[in-house]
Protein backbone atom coordinates (compact mmCIF):
# COMPACT_ATOMS: atom_id res chain seq x y z
CA UNK A 1 0.00 0.00 0.00
CA UNK A 2 2.87 2.31 0.63
CA UNK A 3 3.46 2.60 -3.05
CA UNK A 4 -0.06 4.39 -3.45
CA UNK A 5 1.73 7.62 -1.82
CA UNK A 6 3.60 10.23 -2.61
CA UNK A 7 6.66 10.18 -1.40
CA UNK A 8 7.80 12.43 1.42
CA UNK A 9 9.86 15.27 -0.34
CA UNK A 10 6.79 15.56 -2.74
CA UNK A 11 4.73 15.82 -0.23
CA UNK A 12 6.75 18.35 1.54
CA UNK A 13 6.32 20.50 -1.65
CA UNK A 14 3.13 19.77 -2.06
CA UNK A 15 2.14 21.29 1.63
CA UNK A 16 4.32 24.42 0.85
CA UNK A 17 2.44 24.83 -2.56
CA UNK A 18 -0.90 25.15 -0.04
CA UNK A 19 -2.13 21.08 -0.68
CA UNK A 20 -4.20 20.90 2.38
CA UNK A 21 -6.56 17.97 1.68
CA UNK A 22 -7.83 14.88 4.35
CA UNK A 23 -5.80 12.02 3.33
CA UNK A 24 -5.43 8.75 4.89
CA UNK A 25 -1.85 8.57 5.63
CA UNK A 26 0.89 11.00 7.34
CA UNK A 27 4.95 11.28 7.22
CA UNK A 28 7.05 11.75 10.31
CA UNK A 29 9.99 13.71 10.32
CA UNK A 30 12.20 10.82 9.71
CA UNK A 31 10.18 9.89 6.52
CA UNK A 32 7.83 7.27 7.67
CA UNK A 33 4.65 7.03 6.83
CA UNK A 34 1.80 5.77 9.48
CA UNK A 35 -1.71 5.14 8.42
CA UNK A 36 -5.09 6.54 10.10
CA UNK A 37 -8.35 6.25 10.35
CA UNK A 38 -9.18 9.50 11.12
CA UNK A 39 -8.86 11.22 7.58
CA UNK A 40 -11.32 14.03 8.17
CA UNK A 41 -8.85 15.43 10.69
CA UNK A 42 -5.15 14.44 8.89
CA UNK A 43 -4.82 17.78 6.88
CA UNK A 44 -1.84 19.87 6.99
CA UNK A 45 -3.46 22.49 8.98
CA UNK A 46 -4.41 20.19 11.67
CA UNK A 47 -0.72 18.97 11.98
CA UNK A 48 -0.14 22.74 11.72
CA UNK A 49 0.90 22.54 15.82
CA UNK A 50 3.71 19.79 15.03
CA UNK A 51 5.34 21.28 12.02
CA UNK A 52 7.63 17.57 11.84
CA UNK A 53 4.30 15.63 10.63
CA UNK A 54 2.73 16.14 6.86
CA UNK A 55 0.16 14.80 5.07
CA UNK A 56 0.86 11.89 2.92
CA UNK A 57 -1.46 12.17 -0.19
CA UNK A 58 -2.42 9.34 -2.66
CA UNK A 59 -1.05 9.80 -6.48
CA UNK A 60 -4.70 10.37 -7.53
CA UNK A 61 -5.34 13.26 -4.78
CA UNK A 62 -2.25 14.72 -6.10
CA UNK A 63 -3.15 14.51 -9.50
CA UNK A 64 -6.53 15.56 -8.59
CA UNK A 65 -5.16 18.43 -6.64
CA UNK A 66 -3.21 19.85 -9.72
CA UNK A 67 -6.23 19.56 -12.06
CA UNK A 68 -8.55 21.09 -9.52
CA UNK A 69 -6.29 23.84 -8.14
CA UNK A 70 -3.43 24.60 -10.73
CA UNK A 71 -3.42 22.68 -14.21
CA UNK A 72 -5.48 21.51 -16.53
CA UNK A 73 -4.60 17.90 -17.30
CA UNK A 74 -1.76 15.28 -16.44
CA UNK A 75 -1.24 11.95 -17.76
CA UNK A 76 0.85 9.32 -17.97
CA UNK A 77 0.80 6.74 -20.85
CA UNK A 78 1.63 3.70 -22.46
CA UNK A 79 4.01 4.43 -25.84
CA UNK A 80 4.90 2.00 -28.69
CA UNK A 81 8.93 1.83 -29.37
CA UNK A 82 10.37 1.45 -33.16
CA UNK A 83 11.74 -2.15 -31.59
CA UNK A 84 8.10 -3.79 -30.90
CA UNK A 85 8.73 -2.57 -27.07
CA UNK A 86 7.01 0.00 -25.62
CA UNK A 87 8.08 2.34 -22.93
CA UNK A 88 5.67 4.92 -20.62
CA UNK A 89 5.61 8.77 -20.85
CA UNK A 90 3.82 11.44 -19.42
CA UNK A 91 1.84 14.67 -20.63
CA UNK A 92 1.21 17.91 -19.09
CA UNK A 93 -1.35 20.37 -20.82
CA UNK A 94 -1.82 23.64 -18.96
CA UNK A 95 -3.17 27.48 -19.37
CA UNK A 96 -0.33 29.74 -18.64
CA UNK A 97 -1.91 32.91 -18.61
CA UNK A 98 -3.80 32.94 -21.81
CA UNK A 99 -1.28 30.67 -23.14
CA UNK A 100 -2.09 27.21 -23.39
CA UNK A 101 1.38 24.95 -22.84
CA UNK A 102 2.38 21.42 -23.55
CA UNK A 103 5.39 19.18 -21.77
CA UNK A 104 5.93 15.66 -22.05
CA UNK A 105 8.59 13.45 -21.74
CA UNK A 106 9.32 9.71 -23.16
CA UNK A 107 11.15 6.50 -22.13
CA UNK A 108 10.67 5.55 -18.73
CA UNK A 109 10.67 1.94 -18.31
CA UNK A 110 7.70 1.45 -15.25
CA UNK A 111 4.25 3.92 -15.10
CA UNK A 112 5.61 4.74 -11.60
CA UNK A 113 8.74 6.21 -13.12
CA UNK A 114 6.27 8.11 -15.52
CA UNK A 115 4.11 8.93 -12.68
CA UNK A 116 6.46 10.33 -10.38
CA UNK A 117 8.50 12.41 -12.87
CA UNK A 118 5.48 13.80 -14.14
CA UNK A 119 4.37 14.72 -10.21
CA UNK A 120 7.91 16.51 -9.94
CA UNK A 121 6.73 18.37 -13.30
CA UNK A 122 3.73 19.04 -12.15
CA UNK A 123 5.04 21.04 -8.63
CA UNK A 124 8.14 22.80 -10.70
CA UNK A 125 5.43 24.14 -13.55
CA UNK A 126 3.56 25.38 -10.30
CA UNK A 127 6.93 27.17 -8.53
CA UNK A 128 7.74 29.06 -11.73
CA UNK A 129 6.13 32.65 -11.88
CA UNK A 130 3.74 33.34 -13.43
CA UNK A 131 3.94 34.74 -17.63
CA UNK A 132 2.17 37.75 -18.50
Amino acid sequence: MKQEFIPYEQALELKELGFDEPCSGYYHEDKSLTYTNMVSQNTNSFWKINNKVITAPLYQQAFKWFRDKKLSDASINRHGEADGGYSYRWEIVYEYGVYEERHFKMGYNTYEEAELACLNKLIEIVKQPKKD
